[in-house]
This record gives structure tokens, C-alpha cells and sequence, in this order.
């Protein structure tokens, strides 16, 4: 499509993908079009783009807990002063979600990740979708951990430390209580950023 990342071509052997065999097939996108002739043989093309989530939050932007902050949080403490940390001193959090989920993507993540992990990620995307080879493994867990760690230092760990900074505690009691490790890209390093985690209805185990 016209809002592709990348597309790349991969010789299959058996089935499978051969490792070391991907060709960039971007230089051959004509609009939605794709002109290619492949050599002999066979294979897959996999071509991987982005889709915008109208209602969602972006957790990874660096504005998204100063927004939070500002927008939420703040008007409490501006309309009690002197009372953050004492008469007002604890926060919910419940079912939190974004809207998104999965391999999360925005305009900045590319340079992020050249900047964390040292290569271009965007050539490399089609392994977070194919088993393209034994380095899909690294791929991924490079991608998952800049993604985390985007989430962390610009909603998570922001929003937290307003809290803290106030002697004020932030509770949760989120999605699936650690039992899906992949929320949020990983349920315990975001969760760890609430300083009261818990559940809201014990009485229903």
C-alpha cells in the first residue's frame, strides 16, 4: 500500500523462508502498485505498513504523561493547594488502555531505535511478522525493549513521578493483572511505575 514502511521479497525453499535471501522491494512500489519480476524460483513477499488508530493515545510520544499531567492530574492540585500529599494524596488508575496494541510504531520510533540499538530497524521490520531467519529472534526483542522503554520514559515513569514528587500514591488495577505479560508491550516493567498496584474487586477473585 502507499503507507508502506517496507516491502521485501524472501526466496522460500520448502515452504520456508531462506535466511539471508530478503531483496528491498521499495525502489519497485509505484504508488499501491508493486512492479517486480521476480528470478526463478519461489517467493514471498511481505510488505509491512502502518495504521493509524484514530481513537487511541500514543504512549511512546515524548508529550503523552506531560499531557496526562496537565490535562488531568494537575487541575486536582491546582484547585486544592497545599493539599497534594495530604487531604489529596492517592490517585486510581483502572483498566487502562490506549486504544493500541502489538507492535506499536510513530514518526519518531525509527531514529529511536538507530539511536538505541545501533542499526536501521525499518529494513528489518518484515521479522517481527515472518520467521525470516535465526536474527528475527534479536530483532524483536530489540524492537519490544525501545518500545517499552518509549512507553516508560514518556507516559509511565513521568506520571509516577508527579506522585511521588507530592508524597502521593498511584493506584491501579489494570487489564489482566499480570496474567497477559505482553500489555502494554510488558505488563511488569510499565506496571512497576504505579506505586499501588492491586485489584478493585477482591471479592471476585
Amino acid at each position: 500500500s502507499s503507507d508502506a514502511l517496507t516491502v521485501t521479497a524472501f526466496r522460500l525453499e520448502q515452504g520456508r523462508i531462506v535466511p539471508g535471501t530478503a531483496v528491498d522491494l521499495m525502489g519497485h512500489m509505484r504508488g499501491r502498485e508493486l512492479r517486480w519480476s521476480p528470478p526463478a524460483g519461489r517467493w514471498q513477499v511481505v510488505a509491512v505498513s502502518v495504521k493509524d488508530v484514530p481513537v487511541s493515545i500514543d504512549p511512546m510520544h515524548p508529550l503523552t504523561g506531560q499531557q496526562m499531567i496537565e490535562k488531568f492530574f494537575q487541575p486536582f492540585e491546582d484547585r486544592n493547594p497545599g493539599e497534594s500529599g495530604r487531604g489529596l494524596n492517592f490517585f486510581f488508575s483502572d483498566e487502562l488502555s490506549f486504544g493500541v496494541r502489538g507492535w506499536l510504531w510513530n514518526v519518531n520510533f525509527a531514529t529511536e531505535f538507530r539511536k538505541r540499538k545501533g542499526y536501521d530497524v525499518v529494513l528489518e521490520l518484515a521479522s517481527l511478522f515472518e520467521e525470516t531467519g535465526p536474527r528475527a529472534v534479536k530483532v524483536r526483542l530489540d524492537y519490544s525493549d525501545v518500545m517499552v522503554s518509549l512507553e516508560e520514559e514518556n507516559y509511565f515513569r513521568p506520571v509516577y513521578e508527579w506522585h511521588t514528587s507530592r508524597g502521593m500514591l498511584y493506584g491501579c488495577d489494570h487489564g489482566g493483572r499480570g496474567r497477559d505479560v505482553t500489555e502494554f508491550g510488558d505488563y511488569f516493567r510499565t506496571q512497576r511505575w504505579m506505586s499501588g498496584p492491586g485489584n478493585d474487586q477482591p471479592g471476585l477473585a
